[in-house]
């Protein structure tokens, strides 16, 4: 008989984005002198410079200051997006498992616990920038894909195996719902069994993704007998057509969401692996149209709404630490700007 999935206490997080894996609406710094859309193509158009400024950026976009500035508020976790090519070199990516090594580090030295997140899988597991590779969506086409992804599974499980710092292991961000669910459920089948080779289910979590929410109700609990494992579903409240919905109802809309999908946190547990300040643009338009006094209120009164919401969950990690385009996206500029609370939990912030 199976042990039923432990309820994890409430994993407070961010994402480390744009760090392991870019995304250049995020740093378009990183990406001038090219035409480059993606790492990929940035990797590519750069050629043998790419290694210097790709290890330059992971030297220096996140530091040791940003695990202590996280852990004096109590952020209690981060979930870190890597691509495969990280520990297995592709084509013109740039390889460094060093740099995951030295998360690991660095959370443990200051209690935070660490969600590692395969962003993206060999031959890419949709067409969007934070696979790696805009439009070169095949990784359901080929088993050879299929079958490297498992393989880099197996590898980083067996890395990170034994370290106390590591709660979970996510193996797949986003998947496309073109993929299907029959190719989708037997992955996470297989990714299961590679991953507790070397990752018992009373030391970390197994994370699987259901992509879009709407998906929650497939993939939760799509893995009867197994154990400990969590399901991913990212909210977002700004994509999508919202021209035909008020402010006031916008603001309230995380408590009608809850509402529908309450039902599912009673059969495992569920993180929020996404979620932002990002506002619609309607409502955007709006806001910003209204006296600096009010708008403060109004972005304030959203990000304690969201949280309100978020902290039924296992865990929540907004998308995501640093954004050098947009605070709404960045957890410490909505911070430091008041947006959102400068403590978590019962730690005081010194």
């Amino acid at each position: 008989m199976s042990v039923p999935n432990p309820a994890p206490a409430v994993l407070r997080g961010v994402n480390l984005g744009n760090w392991l894996l870019l995304e250049k609406w995020m740093s378009p710094r990183v990406f001038e002198g090219t035409a480059a859309r993606d790492e990929y193509t940035l990797c590519e158009a750069l050629g043998p410079a790419a290694e210097a400024r790709m290890l330059r950026h992971r030297d220096t976009f996140i530091q040791e200051e940003d695990f202590q500035w996280l852990a004096r508020r109590g952020i209690n976790s981060v979930r870190i997006p890597f691509g495969y090519w990280l520990f297995a070199p592709d084509g013109p990516f740039v390889a460094s498992p060093q740099h995951l090594d030295w998360a690991v580090t660095m959370a443990e030295k200051y209690g935070i616990k660490v969600v590692l997140d395969l962003h993206g899988l060999p031959g890419h597991q949709g067409p969007n920038d934070h696979t790696g590779r805009t439009g070169f969506f095949r990784w359901h086409t080929d088993q050879a894909y299929i079958d490297r992804s498992l393989d880099v599974i197996e590898q980083v499980a067996q890395r990170y195996a034994g370290r106390p710092g590591v709660a979970a292991f996510g193996v797949v961000n986003e998947p496309e719902p073109a993929v299907g669910e029959k190719l989708l459920v037997s992955f996470y089948e297989q990714a299961y069994d590679r991953v507790r080779r070397h990752m018992p289910a009373a030391e970390v979590a197994f994370v699987l993704a259901a992509f879009p929410e709407s998906e929650l109700p497939r993939y939760h609990g799509c893995l009867p007998g197994r154990e400990n494992v969590w399901t991913d579903v990212h909210l977002y409240q700004n994509f999508g057509d919202w021209s035909a919905c008020k402010l006031l109802d916008y603001l309230a809309y995380p408590l009608e969401r809850q509402g529908r999908l309450r039902p599912h946190l009673e059969r495992g547990p569920v993180i929020v692996g996404e979620w932002s300040m990002g506002l619609a643009a309607p409502q955007m338009q709006e806001i910003a149209a209204m006296p600096s006094f009010r708008q403060e209120l109004i972005l304030r009164m959203h990000g304690r709404m969201l949280l309100a919401m978020l902290e039924e969950y296992a865990g929540w990690f907004f998308w995501s630490y640093k954004v050098d385009t947009s605070p709404a996206w960045s957890f410490r500029g909505s911070v430091e700007r008041g947006w959102l609370p400068d403590t978590y939990g019962d730690v005081k912030a010194e």
